[in-house]
């Protein structure tokens, strides 16, 4: 049989805690609290994303910049967006009082989170391929700029984490309840890339749906392992192994194979390619429904003693 979820009220481990930080505490656990939060957690993003974007626009115009290798001008960009937003991410855990946990078994839970990640991409190629819309291009070889690309693809993904599953999905949960928290959290997560400047609606969905999947698996796996890793299989995955993204053609880094998507935008023939495909969300939306049938109990709110 399996065992009984905990109640919403449950999530939150409580200990005794004084002072300012018992009344910090008690603020953030509050709806309003957990409302403040998110609302200068989008604000912070969007701050980063914008003066890092513009920044980086005016330093590649300018010697000796201008005349570096694309992969070393995306790498420094990636590396020092994500540094900065995993720096107000562990800020925010330490305002909030959390804690950053592995998950047990997370060496396992590393291996499968991978590949997870890399099997849902390649069932979504597969609808689409089903669709008629795969095309094998000229730009797949594996380089050494893989392995590059590969320590870029981890810093993003565990960055992302950290913000959304490891800082506000938790604080959202303890004022907001269960399910509202991981609804706002993955809300949060389409906002980002939304002010980034991924507008296509279909994007934004799966973006949604993939917040709440890895929402999912943060709370069923008790850490942020997991979640890591089945993001960074998904986007290592649909990147550096099977060249799906950018579409037409791959990326500064590379990639193993590389299959354009030519055809109807609904199944990736676009621009947005894969991720602006119903292959995506219906591989998602399967992805959250085992997720959340995972039997066992919702790991409570992770806070430090």
């Amino acid at each position: 049989m399996r065992p009984a979820l905990v109640a919403d009220a449950a999530l939150v481990q409580h200990r005794p805690v004084r002072g300012a930080g018992a009344r910090m505490e008690a603020k953030l656990a509050r709806p309003a609290g957990a409302a403040f939060i998110l609302i200068v957690a989008i604000a912070a993003a969007a701050a980063i994303i914008h003066f890092v974007q513009l920044g980086f626009l005016r330093a590649i115009e300018t010697p000796p910049m201008m005349e570096w290798d694309p992969v070393v001008q995306e790498s420094l960009f990636t590396l020092l967006l994500f540094a900065l937003v995993a720096a107000v991410a562990i800020a925010g855990i330490r305002l909030c009082r959390l804690a950053i946990r592995a998950g047990p078994g997370w060496p396992t839970a590393a291996v499968a989170g991978v590949a997870v990640g890399i099997s849902g991409v390649a069932v979504a190629l597969g609808l689409s391929a089903l669709a008629g819309v795969i095309r094998p291009g000229d730009g797949a070889g594996a380089g050494w700029l893989l392995l590059a690309g590969t320590v870029v693809t981890l810093v993003q993904t565990g960055s992302e984490e950290l913000y959304f599953r490891g800082w506000l999905q938790p604080t959202l949960q303890a004022g907001w309840g269960r399910w509202p928290g991981l609804a706002g959290q993955a809300l949060g997560f389409a906002l980002l890339h939304f002010v980034a400047g991924l507008f296509d609606p279909l994007s934004l969905l799966n973006l949604l749906l993939a917040g709440l999947w890895l929402g999912l698996l943060a709370e069923r796996s008790g850490g942020l392992v997991l979640p890591i890793a089945a993001h960074f299989g998904w986007n290592w995955g649909e990147t550096l192994l099977f060249g799906a993204t950018p579409n037409p053609g791959v990326g500064s880094f590379g990639a193993i194979l590389d299959w354009d998507l030519v055809g109807p935008p609904a199944w990736g023939g676009s621009e947005a390619g894969l991720n602006a495909s119903l292959s995506v969300t219906f591989v998602l939306a399967a992805l959250v429904i085992a997720t959340a049938s995972w039997g066992g109990r919702v790991s409570p709110i992770p806070r430090r003693g």
